[in-house]
């Protein structure tokens, strides 16, 4: 698809009174954030986020936070571990909202987060997949701490294939498989603008479908770059 007009890239100030993205973006953090989980307390804490504009009316975010679990007393811990989740939103028309997250011109977001002092407004960096070329540690395992001996580690190399697409082979070690020889490509997602425009982000996701052991070591399906030395996709880390 071809890409964004230079007006729909524009993230400075505009004319009919919503917050532009560029106003919005910068890093933000959060208060500890309780939910119930069946019969347990739940609670996220050291919530961060930060937010980048990608264009007049889309931003990308990449949020991090730790998931605390404990059942009634005397019920030992069953969940802890970081969470990590990038992702693009799109503004809701006419509103100051992207994907269900309202910004306010006080600085704030919904989920509680405030943007921190002296932040300083953000700008998309594209994740080159050259970059990216090199060898890679990583480890994927369950905030589940039961769970936790069936995590898998992985030691791989990425080679660029072109801008958008690389290729990643190595090893894979783990109780389901003991290990295994993973080669696979990956492709960059695009995020649709509409009007057949599309926005480059720093996801990544296998070109092809593969079946897997539930739970198994597995290939990772989609991998989100924060910057060429770091990446997450669910419980998956390097």
């Amino acid at each position: 698809p071809p890409p964004p007009a230079p007006e729909e890239l524009y993230t400075g100030p505009r004319s009919d009174r919503l917050l532009s993205t560029g106003e919005i973006s910068g890093e933000y953090s959060a208060p500890c954030e309780g939910r119930e989980c069946c019969k347990c307390d739940n609670c996220e804490i050291c919530r961060s986020m930060t937010v980048v504009p990608l264009g007049a009316d889309v931003i990308e975010t990449w949020s991090t936070s730790c998931l605390f679990c404990k059942c009634p007393p005397g019920e030992p811990v069953y969940f802890l571990g970081p969470i990590v989740a990038g992702e693009v939103r799109t503004r809701d028309p006419g509103t100051n909202a992207f994907g269900g997250m309202t910004f306010s011109a006080r600085g704030t977001a919904s989920g509680g987060y405030k943007k921190r002092p002296g932040s300083q407004k953000r700008t998309f960096q594209k994740v080159e997949t050259r970059d990216l070329a090199g060898t890679w540690c990583g480890c994927c395992c369950s905030p589940c701490i039961p769970l936790w001996p069936l995590s898998c580690f992985y030691w791989t190399r990425k080679k660029a294939l072109d801008e958008d697409r690389y290729a990643e082979s190595g090893l894979r070690c783990g109780l389901c498989p003991w290990w295994s020889i993973c080669s696979e490509t990956y492709t960059r997602t695009y995020h649709d603008g509409g009007g057949g425009r599309s926005y480059p982000t720093n996801g990544f996701g296998l070109e092809d479908e593969i079946t897997c052991i539930e739970g198994g070591c597995c290939p990772i399906a989609s991998t989100y770059y924060r910057n060429s030395g770091y990446a997450a996709g669910g419980p998956f880390f390097a």
